[in-house]
């Protein structure tokens, strides 16, 4: 059963998570919360009833590509859970691959 865990705040607009299996954190994460600006304009071109503070964006970043196939679908689904209004499409899931950070495949 994974968890999330929001691990620290480190700035109005930011949120570290971890995704946490067992005992084990097996990726780490980013929440991206709209600003003023942000806000605006997801109401006025996307038409989306979003305010300032709210989240807009999830980038995981799992700790190998083995967790990352294990646990990509139970990830994008407890993410989904607790960050409702992340439209799916804005949840990335990534993998470190010769030194470059890739979307998770499966």
């Amino acid at each position: 059963m994974l968890k999330i865990v929001e691990t620290e705040q480190p700035d109005k607009y930011t949120m570290v998570i971890s995704i946490i299996y067992g005992d084990e954190e097996i990726a780490s994460g980013k929440v991206y919360l709209a600003d003023e600006q942000e806000a605006k304009i997801f109401r006025q071109k996307l038409k989306k009833k979003v305010k300032e503070g709210d989240p807009y964006s999830v980038k995981i970043t799992f700790k190998s590509e083995e967790l990352a196939r294990k646990h990509m679908e139970e990830t994008r689904r407890i993410v989904s859970e607790k960050y409702s209004q992340v439209d799916a499409k804005h949840i990335f899931l990534l993998v470190e691959r010769n030194g470059r950070l890739e979307k998770v495949s499966g």
